[in-house]
């Protein structure tokens, strides 16, 4: 039989592991919703550079293609 000192130490240890749990599915969602919002300002960024060679003008559209493409290879959505 399991004295009553070895079960409060297990569950004890069981409430740190899964409140620390809890604390990285938080910092894990906060994490996808930054990418999200990288990747939403990396298509808005698309978007310019398509208007801009949409008016014949190639060259302004490089700062915002390039910056796009930046992003999207740090977050992984480009090799």
């Amino acid at each position: 039989m399991t004295a009553p000192r070895d079960l409060a130490d297990a569950q004890a240890r069981l409430d740190a592991t899964e409140t620390a749990l809890a604390g990285l599915v938080h910092e894990n969602n906060e994490l996808r919703a930054i990418i999200r919002r990288v990747r939403e300002y990396a298509q808005l960024n698309q978007s310019i550079a398509e208007e801009l060679r949409a008016i014949d003008r190639p060259y302004s559209a490089l700062p915002y293609e390039n910056a796009a493409l930046t992003l999207e290879r740090i977050i992984g959505d480009r090799p």
